[in-house]
């Protein structure tokens, strides 16, 4: 075992302390808004809209708009009556997260001739619908006024056509230009024309025809008679062009059909959380022509991520197949094939980000799509052979078998970056990601003493994904009849086991060393990353035990989860985004790890602090992060205060760990699921039913948890359910 003992103590050393004048990430949300407003967030493909609880877009929240291939297309669209806002009673988003229905009423008026109305005379009812491409809006007003009204609706709507990195706080140098706004009494279209010489517009169209419509709003002069309601809608559409013209209008077709499957616990509170993760799977996946594709999260990432995609589609596996079937083939389409210094492309290197805005077709921020990503290719190979397991889909398999190939040999010749045998990054252009790993803000990864790690950076979870990659392909290859080709990737994954070992094992913390920097120096930094390692089964069974103390020692475990930094690291912040918050996805796959060696103690523990951390949510809905506080007896967490939400991989946390705990692995083509030491946490009594997919074939699973805590089985389907009980 490497002896890393003078190493650690210099890069402990107090004396050396990190600059305050550190340079900001260009890519880190630049700006927030300027106060606390609750938010109403749809979305439908690669359409979504950010709206207060009014319905309005306020100018002053930077993250509000109506946003479609990554440009903000309307920057306000507020209701107004007699030039005042609205007073909001109610808002209830629908089930599929594309249709809100809220409830306003009139504030105090007074009118120009002296007369006064009292709040709450007339009711509003404002349904928004998001399609892709479109959003229509239906208005009904009703009064309830003794006396007939008539009062001046207005609508005050503006485009500023920013791309979605300007909006988060880029500087451009150059913009396109807006062009003349086409203005009827039916309808107005605001246009611009991009750098990238694409014409995109919003025609915003409206019914009955305004009374005026100028440069100050659109106004109507409604005359309401009492308790009959009048009914208006507002429609806007979203176009791109080549030209100035109006380019075509939008395709209204179906939005992603994925069956919901069954699952009922004991617990309906846990019911509720299972199923907003469910519905949030379907708001944040879009069609392809690949198939089903789930988006990472709202406001900031409706695209294509590769390590968010191929995360939550191994966390939903079981329940959702269809959806790791699309993501694949999404992301083998897009497999790199070239070296591309500015994207970070290589041959077989699965990309990150796919952007479709201004500023990506400008070449201004490399995301074309951009490959700076150290994980998302072994976790590439890692889901194709965890979909042939629970599938048997061996036509796909082999549709798949070339591209798992080449990233596999990407590992060896191009994430190995010195032959070390260790996968490292460091960026190729000023413009690409500092970190490459999931914690991928600038100042994710350092020494004790808080100075940034100077690259190439090996990671330990990422050397843990690259031994369960090269075991997949073990396994994908003996599939296929390639018996000594699987012995080769076996070979890999043992010599990379036993190097890891040597140079990532952290003696005095009983813990892995974060990463090793350019020259080999380890960042002895207690955070989260070693837990994933265990998700990857690279730790030896006798150290396990070790790492699931020390990550659940108080510095570490908030309560409502495990922190992405120790709390006595002197980067510590609990309200940083990679050093001290809580990550849902982070937690589940660390707890996967604790059950993988037996740990279901604590495993179980932390599904149970996810499931507590759901009900101070709105609709139990899982949020991207949120502050490392300690939990406090009686109070809630305390949120993260511009995560996205909904969270494609947030969403599928509690399924993951789920999963892990009733210890499921699939065995499609003998038609056998086994059940490894199955066990629920003390508030889960019971799983009354939950539909899985074996193969192309259901089972139905019960679950019920005994007094002293075992866990009996049952099941229905043709596949055969094997249980193996222990601890």
């Amino acid at each position: 075992m490497t002896d890393h003992t003078d190493a650690v103590a210099a890069l402990a050393d107090d004396s050396i302390t990190p600059s305050v004048n550190e340079p900001v990430d260009q890519y880190a949300l630049q700006q927030v808004a300027k106060m606390a407003v609750r938010t109403v967030a749809l979305k439908r493909d690669n359409t979504f809209l950010g709206a207060d609880v009014r319905g309005d877009l306020l100018a002053a929240q930077q993250e509000m708009g109506l946003f479609w291939h990554d440009t903000r297309y309307l920057r306000t669209l507020d209701l107004l009556l007699e030039g005042q806002p609205l007073i909001s009673l109610a808002h209830n988003i629908d089930e599929d997260g594309d249709a809100c229905q809220i409830d306003l009423c009139n504030p105090f008026l007074q009118f120009p001739d002296g007369t006064t109305l009292g709040q709450g005379a007339i009711h509003i009812r404002r349904w928004l619908e998001l399609h892709e491409q479109r959003l229509v809006q239906h208005l009904s007003l009703t009064s309830y006024h003794p006396l007939p009204l008539t009062v001046r609706l207005g609508v005050q709507a503006n485009a500023d056509f920013r791309d979605i990195f300007e909006v988060r706080g880029m500087h451009r140098d150059q913009r396109g230009k807006m062009l003349p706004t086409q203005m009827q009494r039916d309808s107005l279209t605001l246009r611009y024309r991009g750098l990238d010489d694409i014409t995109r517009s919003s025609h915003v169209a409206f019914s009955p025809p305004a009374d005026e419509v100028g440069q100050a709003g659109i106004y109507w002069n409604v005359t309401l008679t009492p308790q009959a309601a009048t009914q208006m809608q507002i429609t806007i559409e979203l176009r791109e062009s080549t030209t100035d013209a109006d380019g075509p209008g939008p395709e209204h077709d179906e939005a992603p059909a994925l069956p919901v499957p069954e699952i009922i616990t004991s617990n309906v509170f846990f019911n509720r959380l299972l199923s907003r993760s469910l519905a949030d799977l379907t708001m944040m996946s879009a069609r392809t022509p690949e198939g089903i594709f789930p988006y990472a999260g709202l406001p900031w990432y409706v695209c294509p991520f590769g390590r968010d995609a191929l995360l939550t589609s191994l966390e939903f596996l079981p329940w959702q197949p269809q959806v790791a079937r699309g993501t694949l083939l999404t992301l083998a389409k897009y497999q790199g094939t070239k070296v591309d210094e500015f994207t970070e492309e290589e041959p077989g290197k699965i990309l990150h980000e796919f952007r479709q805005g201004e500023m990506a077709h400008c070449r201004e921020v490399p995301f074309i799509p951009y490959y700076g990503t150290i994980d998302a290719t072994p976790l590439f190979i890692i889901l194709v052979e965890a979909y042939y397991r629970w599938t048997n889909d061996t036509a796909f398999l082999r549709e798949m078998w070339p591209h798992a190939k080449a990233a596999a040999e990407w590992m060896l010749h191009y994430g190995d970056r010195d032959g070390d045998g260790f996968l490292e990054y460091a960026r190729n252009t000023e413009k690409g990601l500092i970190n490459q790993g999931w914690k991928d803000s600038w100042d994710a990864i350092s020494y004790a003493n808080g100075e940034l790690a100077e690259a190439p950076i090996a990671l330990c979870e990422v050397q843990g994904y690259a031994y369960a990659a090269f075991l997949a392909m073990q396994t994908l290859a003996e599939k296929l009849g390639h018996a000594k080709e699987g012995r080769r990737w076996h070979d890999h994954a043992e010599a990379l086991r036993g190097k890891f070992w040597q140079s990532f094992w952290w003696e005095g913390e009983q813990t892995l060393y974060l990463a090793l920097d350019g020259n080999k120096r380890p960042c002895p930094v207690v955070s989260s990353n070693a837990g994933q390692c265990l998700w990857t089964g690279i730790v030896p069974h006798e150290a396990a035990g070790g790492i699931v103390a020390r990550l659940m020692r108080d510095d570490m475990y908030s309560e409502w989860g495990i922190r992405t930094l120790s709390s006595r690291a002197a980067r510590y912040n609990p309200m940083s985004y990679h050093n001290g918050s809580v990550w849902p996805h982070d937690t589940a796959l660390i707890g996967a790890g604790f059950a993988r060696y037996g740990f279901h103690r604590e495993a179980g523990k932390l599904l149970e602090d996810m499931f507590a951390l759901s009900l101070h949510f709105e609709r139990a809905r899982l949020p991207e992060l949120l502050c490392g506080f300690a939990r406090r007896q009686g109070y809630g967490p305390t949120p993260y205060p511009v995560a996205c939400s909904p969270q494609a991989w947030a969403s599928g946390a509690p399924f993951l760990l789920l999963s892990a705990l009733l210890g499921l692995q699939p065995q499609a083509d003998k038609g056998q699921l086994t059940a490894f030491h199955p066990s629920l946490p003390p508030f889960l009594h019971e799983i009354e039913t939950m539909t899985l997919m074996l193969g192309d074939q259901p089972i139905e699973i019960t679950a019920t948890r005994g007094r002293r805590g075992n866990v009996t089985l049952t099941h229905q389907g043709q596949a055969a359910l094997h249980v193996v009980a222990g601890a």
